[in-house]
């Protein structure tokens, strides 16, 4: 099956998520935080063939028997019980074999069980110009029946998820309505939010919940009525559903079921919670952050109880390298001990490799607890150098972490300061690549902060451009030179559309050259700086009929930028623009194989393209991730030193190969790291959209041994890390975009920088 890797425009892609359904009530234990032991257990449940890339649904039969419904690894819809809650399964059904006996291949989109042993499925047919949804119900002995979509729902191609009540009605998600429909004969029951956008859905037995808009709707589905509001609820969920982003359309963003009849048992990123309607506080079973369920690549599909208290979920491993189904059981364990130890892990924004470790840390140390903090949220206005303001002042009052992510970080001043502790002996026992170790080591042999992964910067074009572009200077001296092709439809580069990721990207290749010894910023560094990046931005916007973005937009693309830095610093979608003939160049970190694999695909498609190291004002440079820090005053400083070393132990550096390469060199310079020997296998099928445009699909194929091999030689002769410095980053952004805008002039906006950083310093 092929792997497809479909990159978007910011904040062009809207991401739908969707609830699902539960069987029958059963009650389940509650776990009190303050308890000296006892907690949730979790076991992953054998599921009934190798290779399934998702679990659909999961349901209790009303005779005890377990059944899933699973897309396999060809991604066909399979049917599979279990008597024996999961250690056993029957074999495998075929369900598009069942509805389309001889017919041709219908492609999937979601299926739903019944506790009757019905199921409801959605389909799209073979005609790939004109798809039409079909939908069919499929009961128990065997009855097949098309329920007649177009009725109220057009083509059907709207309707993008389902789920059985406990009556056996069918609720069907639309984009602007939810439907719900008899099972026996298809007829339309009820609408609910006819016209409103629907945002995500949930049942729990026969109570429906509608995320609309901005709140949270209740309804009966056996009257239609809505019902009594939940304050408490709709709050909780409101909160939960900010933080819990699905990962793709086909994952839910909380997953919900009927406990014991009468309450609400959910589960989101967050965790397990418990709710009675009417009540006044939502109860946490367990925090997601202790199981699988706080993987950021764990999406969540279904949850179910069982007459015994134990709660079985449905998911899949959403993760760009694999994907793959799971069924995970939880059950409260009596004697189970509890966390007592509860370490601080600061960050300026989150990071879902540090959010993934911290899972495993915890699964491997239950009594260890791991809070992290995030700086920078973006729901409360607060800037970066706000954010490592409020930090130094918690560090000053002896409440700081214990552990610090210090990517855009003032690291130097925290080393002179002895704000952190000395690492060198976890360093020296993970042996790590000796360009980017000595980069660290300070000239008393300490070691107080390293970066767990990093990237390579590079510049991709045609070669007579690529050649040319060997600095800042250069780059805008080759852009220019093309400013006569430029047009709304070819551009320079993909991140000069807009001015403050633009000057981020340029500004990490160029800022390390900025600094003094005395710790000064130098002016006239910056002055050069800013009118080159002038001159590059403004060299393909000067055509007839050139609009800039709006403000509005600006923002929510920067700040999409800073939370995706990975995805969207990567040259992924510039290669894909540049290989359709939209840009000029692409530039970026190359942080994954998945990304050398993109940019050798398109070399080898077209030979006049080429790459080259990508050098800002500064040369040679590396782009250091996860730069970690233990602070010298932590209150749990044993527990420190583990995760460190857990973080930089031989399988942590193995995994996570989208959050950049691995600083230890036994990881870093093996082979099965690289993946060598695989030279054309298929890897992924790519493309990009831009202003509503889809480029041609790309079949991206597994780099030659020699090509991963030059990339790899390339990382070891690395000694510069890029800038970071949030505060010297926020001062050029705040003084440079207007510059760039020509609202100012270069002399006010150097002035601004130096100002704003100054009057940092001084406080």
């Amino acid at each position: 099956m092929k792997k497809w890797m479909r990159t978007a425009a910011y904040g062009l892609l809207m991401v739908m998520a969707v609830g699902s359904v539960g069987g029958k009530a059963y009650p389940v234990m509650a776990q009190k935080k303050e308890a000296a032991a006892g907690r949730y257990m979790e076991n992953e449940i054998s599921l009934p063939e190798t290779g399934c890339v998702s679990v659909e649904d999961i349901c209790f039969l009303e005779d005890g028997t377990f059944r899933a419904v699973y897309r396999d690894q060809d991604a066909l819809l399979k049917i599979a019980d279990s008597r024996d809650k999961g250690k056993t399964w029957t074999d495998p059904r075929d369900l598009h074999t069942e509805l389309f006996p001889g017919e041709k291949m219908k492609e999937p989109v979601s299926a739903a069980l019944c506790s009757d042993g019905g199921i409801f499925s959605l389909w799209y047919g073979e005609d790939q110009k004109q798809k039409e949804a079909m939908a069919y119900y499929l009961s128990a002995d065997g009855e097949k029946r098309e329920i007649p979509l177009i009725e109220y729902a057009g083509n059907g191609m709207e309707i993008y998820d389902a789920a059985f009540t406990a009556s056996g009605s069918v609720i069907l998600m639309g984009k602007d309505a939810i439907y719900e429909i008899s099972a026996k004969d298809g007829s339309l029951l009820r609408t609910y939010e006819k016209g409103n956008t629907i945002l995500d859905f949930g049942v729990a037995g026969n109570r429906l919940v509608v995320f609309v808009n901005d709140t949270i709707h209740y309804y009966d589905t056996e009257t239609g009525e809505p019902l009594t509001d939940e304050p408490v609820l709709t709050e909780e969920l409101g909160l939960k559903k900010d933080q819990s982003e699905p990962k793709t359309a086909s994952s839910h963003s909380v997953v919900m079921t009927e406990s014991d009849e009468e309450g609400i048992l959910y589960v989101d990123r967050g965790g397990m919670y418990l709710y009675y309607p009417g009540g006044t506080m939502v109860e946490q079973l367990f925090e997601g952050q202790e199981t699988s369920v706080g993987l950021p690549e764990t999406g969540l599909m279904d949850v179910e109880t069982d007459e015994e208290g134990r709660v079985y979920l449905a998911a899949s491993d959403v993760s760009s390298e694999k994907s793959e189904g799971k069924i995970y059981c939880y059950q409260f364990d009596g004697e189970a001990p509890v966390a007592e130890t509860e370490l601080e892990i600061y960050t300026l924004l989150m990071d879902p490799y540090i959010e993934q470790a911290a899972v495993m840390f915890q699964k491997e140390h239950p009594e260890i607890r791991i809070e992290i903090q995030e700086g920078m949220t973006g729901k409360d206005g607060v800037t970066a150098t706000d954010a490592i303001k409020n930090l130094n002042t918690e560090i000053m009052a002896g409440e700081g972490p214990d552990v610090m992510i210090l990517d855009g970080l003032l690291e130097e001043d925290y080393i002179e300061k002895g704000i952190l502790e000395d690492i060198s002996g976890i360093v020296e026992s993970a042996g790590i690549l000796e360009n980017i170790r000595d980069v660290y080591t300070g000239e008393d042999g300490g070691v107080y902060r390293m970066p767990l992964r990093f990237g390579i910067p590079v510049i991709a074009g045609k070669a007579e451009d690529v050649d040319m572009a060997d600095d800042l200077t250069s780059l805008k001296d080759m852009v220019k030179k093309h400013k006569a092709d430029f047009s709304s439809g070819f551009f320079s580069a993909y991140k000069a559309a807009v001015p403050q990721i633009f000057l981020t990207s340029l500004f990490e290749l160029s800022s390390p050259s900025w600094m003094k010894k005395d710790g000064r910023v130098d002016e006239e560094k910056v002055r050069e700086f800013l009118e080159l990046t002038y001159e590059i931005y403004h060299a393909d916007k000067e055509y007839e009929g050139y609009m800039e973005d709006t403000s509005d937009s600006e923002e929510k693309n920067t700040w999409w930028y800073e939370k995706n830095r990975r995805q969207e610093a990567s040259p992924a979608m510039d290669l894909l623009l540049m290989r359709a003939e939209k840009q000029l160049f692409s530039y970026g970190y190359l942080f994954s194989l998945d990304h050398v694999f993109l940019m050798n695909s398109v070399e080898t498609e077209n030979p006049e393209f080429t790459h080259r190291l990508f050098n800002g004002q500064e040369k040679n440079c590396f782009a250091p991730e996860l730069i970690l820090g233990i602070s010298a005053a932590a209150r749990e400083k044993e527990a420190a030193q583990m995760f460190v070393e857990f973080l930089f132990s031989e399988e942590q550096q193995k995994n996570g190969k989208e959050a950049g390469f691995p600083v230890r060199k036994s990881v870093y310079e093996s082979d099965e790291y690289w993946e060598l020997g695989r030279e054309g296998s298929f890897e992924s099928a790519s493309s990009a959209t831009y202003n509503g445009e889809m480029t041609e699909i790309i079949d991206v194929l597994h780099s030659s041994d020699s090509q991963l091999k030059e990339i790899r030689e390339l990382g070891k002769t690395l000694t510069t890390p890029v800038g970071r410095n949030r505060v010297l980053l926020d001062a050029v952004k705040k003084a440079g975009v207007p510059y760039l805008k020509n609202e100012t002039d270069l002399d006010q906006a150097v002035r601004e920088t130096i100002s704003q950083v100054n009057l940092y310093l001084s406080e």
